[in-house]
């Protein structure tokens, strides 16, 4: 029987890998999503760096055309995915091309060139948090938010180091702003204007990089985590 790599998340057009990561000394849950999109090629959003088996399994669903960076710290794993798939493009916000002498970016996330290639994607800036540098996508045919460092939240399935850290920092089973994230809101009343934007939107699930996928009471845990930090949602 041959192992999928990737989880689905909504038939044919959605669908999630999660991978292991060290970061600060803890081992974290972090995820790559795919999304067909409407010409059917495949954009990868936080690319993992894709092994044989990955690539394959990809190239099975459709051609790789977009590879992802949605902030500026989720780019590791770009420089091997664009080798991997070199007739990709790669958007991401200029603050990662600093932290990383590998990485290429073809299109830059704000760049409104982006957004008429790729209709389908609304693009969401988190305003107000330059340390991030996020910016989440609205995919509008199957009404999905994805974004990566917005919020997180550890539990049972997670590694011990991780769970531990997590409750020191009141985020084990419970959606929050990261921990490194917190002191480093300059403009809160500009982060609570983009937190609302993604609010408004009628979306029907939450994807990040470091929690499950949140669907019941996405909007009211997305909420509280924010205004945790002073952004008045």
């Amino acid at each position: 029987m041959t192992v999928r790599a990737l989880t689905p998340v909504v038939e044919d057009r959605i669908w999630t890998l999660d991978r292991p990561v060290w970061f600060s000394g803890v081992r974290l849950r972090a995820r790559t999503t795919v999304v067909r999109l409407d010409d059917g090629g495949l954009l990868l959003h936080s690319p993992a760096p894709p092994n044989d088996a990955l690539a394959e399994e990809l190239r099975a669903l459709g051609p790789v055309r977009w590879l992802v960076i949605p902030n500026g710290f989720h780019h590791l794993g770009t420089p091997a995915a664009a080798a991997r798939f070199p007739e990709a493009k790669v958007v991401g916000p200029a603050s990662a091309l600093g932290k990383n002498q590998a990485l290429r970016l073809d299109v830059d996330i704000r760049d409104a060139a982006f957004g008429e290639q790729v209709p389908e994607l609304e693009r969401l800036p988190l305003d107000g948090v330059p340390f991030l540098d996020e910016t989440v996508l609205y995919h509008r045919p199957t009404q999905t938010l994805l974004g990566v460092d917005l919020v997180l939240c550890a539990d049972a399935k997670d590694h011990w180091t991780w769970r531990w850290a997590a409750r020191a920092f009141g985020c084990y089973e419970r959606l929050r702003v990261p921990p490194d994230v917190k002191k480093k809101i300059p403009d809160k009343a500009a982060a609570a204007r983009s937190i609302q934007a993604m609010l408004a939107r009628p979306a029907e699930r939450l994807v990040v990089a470091h929690a499950d996928i949140v669907e019941d009471g996405w909007r009211d845990r997305l909420a509280e985590a924010w205004r945790l930090v002073g952004a008045d949602v």
